[in-house]
């Protein structure tokens, strides 16, 4: 009797360790996939704040915020950032792309030249966007757009 009592006590502190040691390890993924490095979202820069004239919130709850998205061709984004995750909705005009020049924080420029065909004319483009820190857009040439929607899925910070 004293022995399976003994068993019993081992096994529950086998469980409360094992429970404990499952709690810690989902704390820890949570801050890995939901914490940011906050030096690279500051206050005072997030894309509507920074950059009101091309992004526009159209809808927003606890849950999600909206973007419209509108560059108009020879402008220059200020440097903003974007904290969430998000989806970004386009519709494919046909024609040629924007010529694009993606500036990073660091000084680091992507040029992303204009393509004559796109790939498919008339349809919906959904990409999947993580959070993207200080960055500013330069479209150089472009051809006229539609609006893009960003969905913003917020997280925590």
């Amino acid at each position: 009797m004293n022995e399976s009592r003994c068993f019993a006590q081992i096994r529950k502190r086998r469980v409360l360790l094992a429970t404990s040691a499952l709690l810690l390890g989902l704390f820890i993924l949570h801050f890995t996939v939901y914490g940011q490095d906050k030096s690279s979202f500051p206050d005072g820069f997030d894309a509507v704040q920074s950059a009101p004239k091309s992004h526009k919130v159209i809808f927003e709850n606890a849950f999600v915020r909206v973007l419209e998205v509108s560059v108009s061709p020879n402008t220059t984004v200020p440097m903003h950032h974007h904290r969430w995750p998000s989806l970004l909705v386009s519709w494919d005009n046909g024609g040629r792309s924007p010529h694009v020049r993606y500036h990073s924080a660091n000084g680091t420029v992507k040029d992303i030249p204009s393509t004559e065909a796109p790939i498919h004319p008339g349809t919906w483009a959904v990409n999947w966007m993580k959070p993207e820190p200080m960055h500013s857009v330069e479209i150089l040439d472009a051809p006229v757009a539609n609006p893009d929607l960003r969905i913003e899925i917020k997280c925590l910070p």
